[in-house]
């Protein structure tokens, strides 16, 4: 069976999580599309499912070990390429997997070098070409991009998609919390059931309640019928709560009682209901600093937050700003009818240097309004006054901030201001090179944070 994604799909087995995710992620970065199993079990199950274009699996596992599972895979598709590795080693297990039909037998700790070329020779001779087509890695769903942090998003999401557990987004504004949700919606076993989304911060406080456990008629004023809530909408599939920092006290301890029994209580009504709902929430506050100030239970975070998702910013990822203006802009002359083709370089390197402090809520907005403007590229003049001329910025600080920290941002924001020249920063710092060198490392200072790139 023919893998017909557009990238290679490989399998990475092995029962050691750390080195299993590690080899994932490394073959991640060179482009290629990778599925995890912690067991040969696991491994069948999804060889079965899917069509991969190679197996890498480890040699000690519990239960069937990779020598069984490389016999097993011969017999099911005797033209599927595995490379074996292991840190149990020897020669006669070489030999066993190479007489097998393993393509090839690596040791552990496991040489990046040597496995990117393993891998690499070993799709070439399948046909695939280099460079691969990565130019708009969509992840899941609308999810773009190729930088580092939003690959890590991405892992996460494969990782809890079919763990039924409550998932806690935490994002700015703007970050695409939603989409994580849908997400994790989509590539879970649950996928075919209801996804309901609901913001609890545009709906009036004391209608919250009404809206999500729903109410039988006459329950109060306006009531002329009875109503399903969302719980009831999603039931079988998956609730987003967005803003959960805006929920009332009542509304907080009511959602914890549905966590804690799986039932609902209509508004009017005494008689419990089972639902069988997954909760995603999302927030764009400090919950935890809530909870300090009395105003979110801690109790609540707690069952909401088994897993959490953290989506960085737009200026955290800026490596990921043109693909997102491409993404968007053929997504729009597809529903606008337009026809603009590109994006000046020039346009481009202006977005990404600008702070986004929308987030790509207001990239999106961005590139609607330069392409009403654009013919068929668009240009720096296309673009919003605001973003070719931002205004300058200003460190705002607080009566008692630590001196490190107003030094920290000093120096990003200098940085960011000089595109990441350290001589010209160092300089206009009144420090030497040296200095600042020492002063980066200290405070621990990424490039994402100052430079247009990963």
């Amino acid at each position: 069976m023919k893998n017909m994604d557009s990238q290679p799909r490989l399998l990475v087995i092995d029962d050691d999580d750390a080195h299993r995710e590690g080899m994932a992620l490394l073959l991640e970065d060179e482009g290629y599309l990778v599925d995890q199993a912690e067991g040969a079990e696991r491994a069948m199950e999804l060889i079965r499912r899917h069509a991969y274009d190679l197996v890498i699996t480890d040699y000690k596992m519990q239960k069937i070990d990779g020598m069984e599972l490389l016999k097993m895979i011969n017999d099911y598709d005797p033209l599927l390429k595995v490379i074996m590795v292991t840190g149990y080693g020897s020669i006669e297990h070489a030999v066993q997997a190479l007489h097998l039909g393993a393509l090839d037998y690596m040791p552990k700790p496991i040489d990046p070098v040597k496995l990117k070329d393993v891998v690499r020779r070993a799709l070439k001779s399948q046909g695939w070409k280099y460079p691969l087509k990565t130019d708009i890695p969509l992840f899941f769903g609308e999810i773009v991009g190729q930088s580092k942090p939003i690959k890590q998003v991405a892992q996460r999401i494969r990782k809890i998609a079919n763990i039924d557990v409550p998932v806690l987004i935490s994002g700015e504004s703007g970050t695409g919390k939603e989409l994580v949700a849908r997400a994790i919606h989509n590539a879970s076993y649950r996928k075919d059931k209801p996804f309901v989304a609901f913001n609890t911060g545009a709906i009036a406080r004391d209608l919250i309640i009404s809206e999500l456990f729903g109410h039988e008629k006459g329950a109060f004023t306006g009531a002329s019928e009875q109503r399903k809530g969302k719980f009831e909408e999603a039931d079988g599939g998956t609730l987003f709560l967005d803003e959960i920092s805006t929920m009332s006290e009542s509304t907080q301890i009511a959602l914890l009682r549905v966590l804690e029994t799986g039932q609902i209580e209509r508004v009017g009504s005494a008689r419990s209901i089972n639902v069988n709902v997954r909760i995603v929430a999302a927030t764009n506050v400090d919950l935890q600093e809530l909870i300090k100030q009395k105003k979110f239970r801690e109790d609540l975070y707690y069952r909401l937050n088994v897993y959490g998702i953290d989506l960085p910013p737009l200026r955290e990822r800026r490596s990921d700003i043109p693909l997102l203006a491409n993404y968007f802009m053929q997504e729009f002359n597809k529903k606008y009818k337009t026809n603009v083709e590109t994006i000046d370089p020039k346009t481009l390197e202006i977005l990404q240097n600008y702070q986004w402090p929308g987030n790509i809520r207001e990239l999106r907005n961005v590139i609607v309004h330069a392409m009403i403007q654009a013919k068929e590229k668009i240009l720096p003049k296309d673009l919003p006054p605001f973003v070719l001329q931002p205004a300058a910025e200003e460190i705002r600080l607080k009566a008692g901030t630590p001196l490190p920290d107003i030094e920290r941002v000093s120096i990003v924001q200098t940085l960011r201001m000089v595109g990441g020249n350290k001589v010209k920063a160092a300089n206009l710092l009144g420090i030497s090179r040296k200095s600042l060198y020492n002063k980066i490392e200290e405070y621990n200072i990424k490039d994402e944070e100052y430079l247009a790139g990963d």
